[in-house]
């Protein structure tokens, strides 16, 4: 028996004209990819590949999600503007608009500086150390005298 659900063998059952608006439909109301894919009986591998080989069903997929988003988009706003709902508002106010809240204006303006000092070191290391910078060709001398 054929694997009639294999990304590679199925092609789509219907005129793409006919599968734009369904698919329109289908992902303005919230469907998935992978809902999509179930009410066509193929898997969701199948359904990237008609998206992929057609810009007429990826361009349906992309206007159904934006109309969904518009949507919701919408519903948030009437309720923080004509409900008054302060938790919509404010995220409409952080998703749409970068909003954080407490006040930034101490953070944005503090300047930050990190100084990394070497370990603690006995005054023999600190004498070689300093021997050696002392040296134009970099060779260490004999610094107990």
């Amino acid at each position: 028996m054929k694997d009639l659900t294999h990304a590679s063998r199925v092609v789509p059952p219907f005129p793409n004209y006919v599968m734009k608006d369904q698919i329109i439909a289908l992902a303005s109301t919230g469907f998935s990819k992978q809902g999509i894919a179930r009410h066509y009986c193929v898997n969701l591998g199948t359904f990237n590949r008609w998206l992929e080989e057609d810009d007429v069903l990826a361009e349906a997929f992309a206007v159904g999600r934006e109309q969904e988003r518009q949507s919701l988009h919408n519903v948030l706003y009437r309720l923080a503007v004509d409900e008054k709902d302060k938790v919509s508002a404010m995220f409409l106010l952080k998703a749409r608009h970068g909003y954080k809240e407490g006040d930034q204006a101490e953070q944005s303006n503090r300047v930050s500086i990190t100084f990394n000092l070497p370990g603690a070191m006995t005054a023999e290391q600190y004498k070689t150390i300093e021997a050696v910078a002392t040296t134009k060709d970099g060779k260490l001398k004999n610094v107990r005298d």
